[in-house]
């Protein structure tokens, strides 16, 4: 299988499939770091929309297909627990020793997914840590408004972590606007379960060095993506879903484009470049 888009440079592939189907095709100790935020199980839809949901799970209206949805492919809880399973073992694979695995999961009830998450990737993996990113008030829901979700962070067996970071301050909170990532409130233009481009960038950051290789298996609209071409690194994402995809190309080619702009602003007038780099835009203090 060969990727469906490529970077002008090269550095940055997508993938429009199944990533059960598009992984085999990396080789064997590829990856330094692969993000990733599968679904969770939880059938989300109708997005954004707390009130029709809250009435949905009270059971006073029905869910309708037609009108309600926005899903979001394998979000079944028997689907989602399939894939997740069946992923690990090619994260495994495909990232160097020392690498890691850094995979957004949902926190509290009633299904404790984050806690069966953590048991599976102790299977696979040396498991590091369990962040939690706390995204202010109010959440989601009605009793016990979901105001934080989890990175759960695991290491390739063989190796060190590596870990960039000198300042010894990076906590396993992420509280609300540290390292500028704010929560974002999904529109009808974003993924269901949008994610913040600075999430990945911090954990891309943490582990890896520019150039080094980010894997993205379940990659959405591509906020992975455009997190790693800013930070100079090289890029595979892979989306199942057609429409996903095809904004993830968008997003990407976008952030090449960024980054060509950058590049230009930052040369003299003899042409020679300046100090300022594009790896150095947005970095937390102590980490490449």
């Amino acid at each position: 299988m060969t990727p469906n888009w490529a970077s002008p440079d090269n550095t940055a592939h997508l993938f429009n499939a199944d990533c059960l189907a598009a992984l085999p095709a990396l080789p064997e100790a590829c990856a330094d770091i692969v993000v990733v935020d599968p679904p969770y199980g939880i059938n989300v839809n109708a997005n954004g929309d707390l009130i029709s949901r809250r009435e949905q799970a009270l059971g006073e209206r029905p869910h309708n297909p037609d009108t309600d949805p926005r899903p979001i492919a394998n979000d079944g809880p028997s689907e989602a627990s399939t894939l997740f399973w069946e992923l690990l073992p090619e994260c495994n694979r495909i990232l160097k020793p020392g690498g890691v695995v850094a995979c957004c999961a949902p926190g509290g009830g009633p299904s404790v997914i984050f806690a069966r998450w953590i048991l599976a990737l102790a299977d696979v993996f040396d498991f590091k840590q369990m962040v939690v990113w706390d995204k202010g008030p109010i959440g989601m829901g009605w009793h016990y408004r979901r105001s934080y979700e989890l990175v759960l962070v695991a290491v390739k067996r063989g190796a060190r972590c590596q870990w960039n970071d000198t300042s010894g301050t990076v906590e396993n909170i992420l509280r609300p606007g540290a390292y500028g990532i704010c929560k974002i409130l999904p529109s009808a233009e974003q993924h269901p379960t949008e994610k913040p481009e600075r999430l990945f960038s911090l954990f891309v950051k943490l582990h890896t060095q520019p150039g080094q290789l980010v894997v993205d298996p379940c990659c959405g609209r591509g906020a992975s993506g455009a997190a790693a071409v800013k930070l100079g690194r090289r890029y595979i994402g892979m989306e199942i879903d057609d429409d996903h995809y095809a904004r993830a190309t968008t997003r990407l080619a976008e952030a090449f484009e960024s980054q060509a702009l950058f590049a230009a602003a930052t040369q003299t007038e003899d042409g020679a470049t300046t100090n300022a780099t594009l790896f150095e835009q947005n970095q937390t203090p102590g980490m490449a």
